[in-house]
Parts: structure tokens; sequence; C-alpha cells
């Protein structure tokens, strides 16, 4: 409700244009002996006017200090008749304007809030608002009434998506979840299994790695997956020893060839002894090596850490016989990213420079620690080792032609011989049986 106070001041009459809620207001206001006009359901007073939107005053001074302290904004009261501040205003006024600062802001700014404000109103429908007055804001107002129903049913409609968009994927992972506990009640699976599968599936559920990364990605252009990749674990491939200083295309390839897997608590990634044909990347967890019992830990390995990078190379010369050498253990739950012998050496067949650097490099790593046996193999047998099953059958089916080759003209040699030797017997034969008639 707008209220307009006349207010006498040094001789001068002001007229002062305020905005009360509540009667309470005027009543205080009406016991100043103030001359107030209350404008009621007059369309008139939406009308705009710079005072309706007052600038804020900020005090430049502690607020909170006694009246008695220097910096104080407080103004000192005592001994002064409170409810006749009108007395001692000009006092009150002079105190305080040193003491604060005024934002002024420009009229455009309050125009606009104005607008704002009543736009929000028809919008909403709630509040007292303006009477439109003729046909042009009549047409306004309904136009803008409509388009906050629109509005409106758009932000219902797209909350109402998401709900059920959220119960859908619930509804199917309870419906997966049931599934999962039917089937190991039915086979009679352990207790603490059945614990760890579910826990297991709730982090899956919680984390958003439902669904495999390869399929996820595999709608992406390859130059796009690519520079995710590259942003993922360049920087981490780049660390690993074994790959260090090596060319960009290479290291391209290989990072699109590493596979994603998560691994439980207290799941082994690998022990000792084991057969050793892939290299690990901690991306996110915890993993400790241990003793072959699980009891002693002997060290951590955290987030970026690479272990495992001379299992990927097939060397006949290890002192280990390609096996692992350490038992790791998950502390958490750990994602791992694992690049596999196989898909090393399918890509190694494209770059054979890199391919005996690569070799030259894990034979110095591993004389180095003191893992490489040279009454194994030497070290000019071992740079063909790095060969992929296709090749390594294409291999042995040339050496299968060779020895065919070899065996058909043997056979065919041995045929002729045979042929030859028989004449020779056959021409002796006739000889002798001609030696023995003439000497009868």
């Amino acid at each position: 409700m707008l209220v307009l106070i006349k207010l006498m001041h040094n001789g001068e009459l002001l007229d002062i244009h305020i905005v009360v809620d509540t009667l309470e207001v005027l009543v205080v206001v009406n016991n100043c002996d103030i001359s107030v006009v209350v404008f009621g359901e007059d369309p008139k007073v939406w009308q705009f006017t710079y005072t309706k939107i007052a600038d804020p005053v900020i005090p430049k001074c502690n607020t909170f200090l006694l009246a008695s302290e220097l910096t104080s904004c407080s103004f000192n009261e005592t001994g002064r008749n409170v409810s006749n501040r009108i007395a001692y205003i000009d006092e009150m006024m002079q105190h305080w304007r040193n003491r604060s600062e005024v934002l002024t802001f420009p009229n455009f700014s309050k125009e606009y809030a104005l607008s704002i404000y009543w736009s929000s109103l028809t919008l909403t429908t709630k509040g007292q608002q303006p009477y439109p007055m003729n046909s042009l804001e009549n047409s306004l107002e309904v136009v803008d009434t409509l388009i906050g129903l629109v509005i409106f049913a758009v932000i219902v409609g797209s909350v109402g998506n998401v709900i059920s968009i959220m119960n859908k994927e619930k509804s199917e992972f309870q419906e997966t979840l049931d599934g999962i506990k039917f089937y190991m009640d039915y086979r009679k699976v352990d207790s603490d299994i059945q614990k760890r599968v579910l826990n297991c599936c709730d982090y899956i559920h919680d984390q958003g790695i439902s669904k495999d990364e390869s399929v996820l990605l595999g709608g992406l252009p390859r130059k796009l997956h690519s520079q995710l990749a590259i942003h993922l674990h360049m920087v981490t491939l780049k660390h690993v020893e074994l790959f260090r200083d090596f060319e960009q295309g290479l290291l391209f390839e290989l990072i699109l060839r590493l596979k994603f897997q998560l691994f439980n608590p207290n799941d082994y990634i690998c022990r000792r002894g084991e057969l050793a044909r892939e290299m690990y990347i901690v991306k996110r967890g915890q993993l400790n090596y241990v003793s072959d019992d699980g009891k002693v830990v002997f060290g951590i390995l955290k987030e970026g850490a690479v272990f495992g990078q001379l299992a990927i190379l097939n060397l006949s010369g290890k002192a280990y016989a390609n096996k692992h050498t350490m038992t790791i253990r998950s502390v958490g739950y750990t994602d791992v990213y694992i690049l596999r012998q196989e898909d090393v050496n399918d890509i190694l067949k494209e770059y054979p420079l890199a391919q005996q650097n690569l070799t030259q490099k894990a034979l110095k790593m591993l004389r180095d620690d003191g893992c490489w046996n040279n009454t194994i193999a030497t070290e000019q047998s071992s740079y063909g080792s790095t060969v992929t099953l296709e090749e390594q059958l294409e291999r042995t089916g040339r050496t299968i032609n060779s020895l065919c080759d070899e065996i058909n003209q043997l056979y065919e040699m041995f045929d002729n011989m045979s042929s030859d030797l028989k004449q020779r017997l056959a021409r002796l034969e006739g000889a002798c049986n001609t030696r023995m008639k003439d000497t009868k």
C-alpha cells in the first residue's frame, strides 16, 4: 500500500512516498502527528515514480559498538523523547551524514527493476497488480499471463520428466539387483560373497559406471575418442619409464588399447608366480603389494602408479620366465586400466624401429635390476620375441611349408634312386643268370 507523508522541514513542505504492508506502521506514523494520505485501490498507485525504489543506504562505521565509542554509528538519544524524534531529526541527519553512504542507481535501473517486479507478479498471478486502462494494456496483460502459464507448464513438465527418468533408472537397477539376489540364493552362494556382490552393485550404480566405457565411447568419432583418451592417460603413460621419449603416434595407439577394469576391496589384481601378460595403470583408488598370505604389506600404489610394464614384452631371457614377482591387492574400490601384451605386439608391427628400441630399453632395465639371464636367451634371439600370435602362426606355417617342400624333394630323390637301383639290380640279376648258364 502506498502512503503519502507530508512533512514540514525548515519551513518547507516535503512529500514523502513510502510503501507499507501493515496498518501498524500507519498507526506509528500517525502518532508522530504527520499528515498521512493512504492510496488504496487507486490505479494511479502503480504509476512509476523514482521514490518508489529508494537508493540503499549503507553505514560506513560499526553499528554494533556502543554509542560512547568514537566509531559508533548509533545516535545518542539519552534523555530525549524517542516518541517525538521529529523534534531532533536535524541532529540525527547531521549525525548520519558522514557515517553512511548512499548507493545511487540510475533511473533506468529503477524503471527496469519495477518492470521486472510487475512482470513477476503477473506471471505468478500473485500480489496486487495494476489495472489495465486501455486495450493495449489489456492485450499485454493477457499475453503476459499466457506466457507465465506456458513457462509454468514447461517447468512442471521438465521436473516430471526428470522424476520419471530417475524412477525408471531406479526400477531397472532394482530389477537387476533382484535377479542377482535370486541367482545367488538359487545357487546357494556364501553370504560373504553375496554381501560383496551387492556392495559392488551399489557402488557401480552410485558412481554411474554401470556401462562399459567402450560402449559409451564407441559412438564418438575416432578423433574425438582419441582426444578424450589422450586427456585421461597421456600424462600417466609418458611417465612410464619403458615408453619415455617415444613418438606420439605409438603412444596414441597404446592409449586407445587401454581397457578399464574395476576391482573390489581385497581383490587380488595379480599373485606372485602367475603368468604376466598385462601392464596396469592405477587411475583411482589404492593398491598394496603384500606377502603371499596377504598378512604383510610391503608398499602402497596410489593414483597414477604403473606396474607390470615389462610384462607386455615376451622376452625369453627373463629370470622369472614372464611371471609376476609381486602380489598386488586392492584396498578399496579401485579403477585400473590394463594394457595387454597382445595389443602391444599388434601395434608394434607398424613401428619396427620402436619395437627394437623398446626391446633394447627393456633389456637394459632387466640387466640393471639383475633379472636378465644370459644362459636362457641371448640378446640377439630376444629381439624377435615381441611378435603377435598371428605372426608366430604365419612363421610356423612358412616353416611347415618349407619342410614339406624339402620332404617332397627328398621323396622324389628317393623315388629316382629307387628306380635306378631297381634297374641296376635287374641288370645285375640278368648278368648273374647269364654267367651261371655259361658255367653249366
